[in-house]
């Protein structure tokens, strides 16, 4: 099976469950929910995507500087926006396409590929973050409050061992705990297996891994570029909280800010789902995460699901197209 049938093959499969989905829900009710919607506040949730897309390449641009990657902004915001219509068209959900953009990087500028990639992926971990933040403080003001329920009290353990795989996460890409670690267990297992034929590859690949962590290493050792940066994400998350809020008012559903904070901290795990772009698994998903927390029916929870996607999906995909025709000219 060539690269092309295997592509149409996964967008076959994703629209089927999205369409799976809407049929399902009632879709005679989905689609008067739809066309009943506010285009006023759906445009607002458009606006909110793409403020989010133009904070991301802020933090893009501010991750290439620290990596010393010369690069002008406008062209940050270009490989964002094709990063993630990378990351929309490979099988792995929202993510997946980070070596491809890497790739993307050393065409425009002088950068090698291990110093693309470290930026790359601790753009990406600076963007998650955000999630684990505001999951929390949702958390914390409902038990603080009194108002937590037994949901919500299921999902508690969750956000805790979240919150401490996010540390560590950080931990050993920003501060040389995975060099200590592989290190370490190097040493200890003193392994040394030949590939054969296939060593020199499995050689260029450990040195291209070693550059890359040790140019992430070099994150943690300038705190004061990384705070305002992971400010910036937090920034930059503030456009899918309003999404989501913007498009529950066109529905006429009352938004709670704590609940949709929580949805949206929940949502991030739906974008790791085996789908391009996470395309009707993630509306999948969202639609059950908006039932459990609203009081709505399940083709008006599936309408807001789809409308939040053409706010914060539809841009990237649009804009990133664009973008990556343009990359695609240069040398």
């Amino acid at each position: 099976m060539n690269e092309r049938t295997n592509r149409i093959l996964w967008f076959l499969l994703s629209t089927g469950i999205l369409a799976g989905l809407v049929y399902l829900s009632d879709y005679r009710e989905f689609v008067d929910v739809l066309f009943g919607s506010d285009p006023g506040y759906v445009a607002l949730a458009i606006a909110c995507g793409c403020f989010t897309l133009f904070m991301w390449g802020v933090v893009w641009h501010r991750f290439f500087r620290l990596l010393d990657i010369p690069i002008r902004f406008r062209d940050s915001l270009s490989l964002l926006l094709a990063g993630t219509f990378l990351n929309s068209v490979t099988p792995l959900g929202r993510f997946g396409g980070e070596p491809f953009v890497a790739h993307l990087i050393t065409r425009k500028t002088d950068a090698t590929f291990p110093q693309a990639l470290s930026s790359v992926s601790s753009a990406d971990l600076s963007n998650a973050f955000p999630f684990v933040t505001f999951g929390t403080v949702a958390v914390l003001y409902l038990a603080v409050f009194g108002t937590i329920q037994s949901v919500v009290a299921d999902i508690v353990p969750g956000v805790a061992v979240l919150v401490v795989l996010s540390v560590a996460t950080v931990y050993l890409l920003w501060f040389g705990g995975m060099q200590d670690l592989s290190g370490y267990v190097g040493s200890r297992l003193g392994l040394n297996v030949d590939f054969g034929r296939f060593q020199p590859y499995v050689d260029s690949g450990k040195k291209k891994v070693g550059q890359t962590l040790s140019r992430m290493r070099s994150v943690g050792d300038n705190p004061r570029e990384v705070a305002p940066t992971l400010l910036f994400s937090h920034i930059a998350v503030l456009g899918h909280i309003g999404a989501v809020y913007f498009v529950l008012l066109s529905v006429g559903v009352e938004p709670m800010l704590h609940t949709i904070l929580l949805v949206v901290a929940l949502s991030a795990f739906l974008t790791f789902s085996p789908t391009p772009g996470s395309v009707g698994t993630f509306e999948a998903g969202f639609a059950g995460l908006i039932v459990v927390f609203f009081p709505v029916s399940g083709a008006t929870a599936t309408t807001v699901a789809v409308l939040y996607r053409v706010g914060t999906y539809l841009p990237g995909v649009v804009f990133g197209y664009v973008s990556l025709a343009g990359i695609r000219g240069l040398k």
